[in-house]
């Protein structure tokens, strides 16, 4: 398994609802391969490991387990719902973003319309 290493400063931090941590992480400048490298991960589910010294083998033995399923929002979760439901009801796919989007109008008038 090869690892990209590369000179960084954890420069800020951040709470999230989840009780999870954003952490920002800013390089010195890179070659243009180790920049490809970091590019190329954009988005990849992974284990990040920092140390402010050099990272040899023997402490990489117990990393964590990745999950690599993300956890949905609320709305992602309500979206592929109300996806499986059009496509019952209508048996079809096409046309869903429409339909999603005038359900969604529809939900929340329905909500305003019981305060009044």
């Amino acid at each position: 398994m090869e690892l990209l290493k590369i000179p960084a400063t954890i420069s800020k931090v951040t709470t999230m609802m989840d009780k999870g941590l954003r952490l920002q992480v800013d390089t010195q400048e890179l070659v243009p391969s180790d920049k490809a490298e970091v590019m190329s991960m954009y988005g990849d589910l992974g284990v990040f490991v920092f140390s402010k010294v050099d990272i040899k083998p023997e402490d990489l033995v117990e990393l964590p387990e990745v999950k690599t399923e993300k956890k949905k929002t609320d709305s992602q979760r309500l979206r592929d719902r109300m996806f499986v439901y059009y496509k019952w009801k209508y048996e079809k796919s096409d046309g869903f973003d429409y339909w999603y989007s005038r359900e969604l109008d529809r939900i929340g008038q329905d909500l305003l319309d019981k305060m009044n």
